[in-house]
């Protein structure tokens, strides 16, 4: 017998929502376990070594074409140094997170990851310069940028060794960190 005012086969709106909310968690596992929907990196299967150093390529030139706009002009103050520096730190992470987020070939995989630590490493000089700019400690941000600089060659070397040929490419201008 039904409570007076209650309409037969109504149940508890909560026990929906949680019924809901169980059957949703569940078609998501499944979507990561078999590969699907945003979780899937392509379809579960890895890029060819070309289409991987294209897609790689490309990222990195979205990237550096930012890091040469933002360095038309140098900066004239410590204020200016951190915001440059900051919107630099930005774009190397996002750039970094779009590289490893490409489903690599396994044969690229290890020179991969040694290019990947380079590029951390040189973040972490930029975060360092960031520090210091933000501190007005010129001679600290001037370290960095110098720290950055020694460090580009082997970035270039082991973006090459990937098979990239835009990413950590030499900036005409500036110190990129690239």
């Amino acid at each position: 017998m039904q409570p007076e005012g209650r309409k037969p086969g109504l149940r508890n709106p909560a026990v929906a929502v949680l019924g809901a909310l169980a059957l949703l968690a569940v078609i998501v596992a499944l979507a990561a376990a078999f590969g699907l929907g945003p979780f899937g990196g392509g379809g579960g299967t890895a890029l060819t070594k070309a289409q991987f150093t294209a897609k790689g390529d490309q990222v990195c030139k979205q990237a550096h074409d930012k890091f040469a706009a933002l360095q038309n002009s140098p900066p004239n103050s410590a204020q200016g140094a951190a915001d440059l520096t900051q919107n630099l730190i930005e774009i190397s992470d996002n750039e970094l997170n779009q590289i490893r987020a490409l489903d690599a070939p396994p044969e690229v995989q290890p020179a991969l990851d040694r290019y990947l630590q380079s590029r951390e490493q040189g973040i972490a000089e930029l975060k360092k310069g960031l520090e210091a700019a933000q501190n007005r400690n010129a001679r600290g941000y001037a370290d960095a940028q110098a720290q950055i600089a020694a460090g580009q060659v082997q970035r270039l070397k082991l973006a090459r060794d990937v098979g990239f040929s835009e990413c950590s490419r030499v900036a005409v201008k500036g110190v990129t960190g690239q």
